[in-house]
């Protein structure tokens, strides 16, 4: 085989074991990947809240379909069914909120259709001036995801006539306050759970970039390489930020919550955890830019001093464990204790490593300037990566649980 198909060979190669390490961002992926780092148990408490609220749809489904049956007489009262599905959110202010949407919007389509029907009929114009005359009332009344609600109903009415309004409204009420009900009788959520999920998944997420790119960096890579790890440290970089929004909205979560000063702490934890990981994915975006600058043509970097040492992939490797484990601990559970030595035995160990990189990567004095410059950005963003995680002296040890912060400090774990 020639050099250049050998090239080519190794590309196509490359470019499907790229394919393999980002599986995890096709939809099962981040659910497949938790099964197989943390085991069954620790994927059930993962999905539990999902697995909660599904079953508590249906419930609500269900009852809303029995009972707008039983009190209006309908055949087949599917709109009560959908509106308890529309309407169990994952949080009660959501739930509230939208079910006030859902039936204003049903109220009003039914109005502005009884009023056009009446005096212009059915017909082409009339079925074109509701639609129009919804998505208006729609935005103006602020019915968020519901502004088309207005127009649905609308045009509903002005087909099939006002005894089908009634019904229909009347049907969607009944559905929307059942909805509601079983949202907040039956297990009512707690929008940091579900915040921690994410982190979860945003901590594997990254951890699983850091893994990839500590293994390749022991063997040969290219700038399209390191511009690969770039473009998805980029996409992380913009999950960690949408994770750090979705934290911040659990305190709003908490509106309506009959044990609201029970998840208090929780929803300080996960606004916690989400600047942690944030501050991660920003400075692994920086070290897979470092990366690329060091092949690009523009740095004018010769070859021979564009290899990466083995202690600086050790770096990598410690991030990527302790990301895990970070992540884990997100959701506590049996095994949190033992995770959160793991941990704090991980960043102790990586103390050395870092010394360790830092001798290996320094610049022979003919090296370009600009070496200097990539290689302390590298040696910096690793291990400030590692401190972002640290659980025992850390900036946002505030991001683990609390009971296993009171662990860590047990006389048992001091030093004698």
């Amino acid at each position: 085989m020639s050099g250049e198909e050998g090239r080519y060979a190794a590309a196509l190669v490359n470019r499907a074991r790229d394919r393999i390490n980002r599986s995890a961002q096709w939809p099962l992926g981040p659910a497949l990947r938790a099964y197989r780092l943390h085991g069954l148990e620790h994927w059930l408490i993962r999905e539990r809240d999902a697995f909660v609220q599904t079953a508590k749809a249906a419930l609500a489904a269900a009852i809303a379909w029995e009972l707008a049956a039983e009190l209006l007489r309908v055949r087949d009262p599917v709109l009560a069914s959908v509106a308890a599905l529309v309407v169990v959110q994952v949080t009660l202010y959501q739930s509230v909120r939208r079910a006030i949407q859902y039936s204003a919007g049903i109220v009003a389509g039914m109005v502005g259709a009884l009023a056009i029907g009446r005096y212009l009929g059915v017909n082409m114009l009339t079925m074109s001036l509701i639609v129009v005359f919804g998505l208006v009332l729609g935005r103006t009344l602020q019915l968020g995801t519901q502004v088309t609600q207005v127009a649905v109903t609308g045009l509903l009415v002005l087909a099939f006539g006002s005894s089908y309004g009634m019904v229909r409204v009347l049907d969607s009420v009944i559905g929307a306050a059942i909805g509601v009900l079983v949202n907040t009788v039956v297990a009512p959520p707690a929008f940091a759970r579900t915040a921690a999920k994410e982190l979860a998944d945003l901590a594997d997420d990254l951890a699983a970039l850091c893994g990839a790119v500590a293994k390749r960096l022991r063997d040969d890579w290219d700038h399209d390489q390191a511009r690969s790890w770039l473009s998805r440290s980029r996409e992380l970089a913009a999950s960690a930020r949408a994770a750090r929004k979705i934290a911040e909205q659990a305190e709003e979560s908490l509106k309506y919550h009959p044990r609201k000063s029970v998840h208090l702490d929780d929803v300080h934890r996960v606004d916690e955890a989400a600047i942690a990981l944030d501050h991660v994915a920003t400075q692994l975006n920086s070290l897979m830019r470092g990366l690329s600058d060091l092949t690009a043509d523009f740095a004018a970097i010769p070859a021979t001093h564009r290899s990466i040492p083995p202690e600086l992939a050790q770096l990598l490797d410690d991030s990527a464990k302790a990301l895990n484990a970070f992540g884990r601990l997100q959701l506590p559970d049996k095994a949190s204790p033992r995770v959160y030595e793991e941990l704090s035995r991980l960043i102790k160990s990586s103390k050395p490593h870092a010394r360790e990189a830092a001798q290996a990567m320094h610049p022979d004095d003919d090296a370009p300037t600009m070496l200097w410059s990539i290689h302390g950005a590298l040696l910096d963003d690793s291990r400030r990566m590692l401190r972002e995680l640290d659980p025992d002296d850390g900036p946002h040890r505030e991001g683990i649980p609390a009971h296993l912060r009171a662990y860590s400090s047990h006389p048992s774990r001091q030093p004698a």
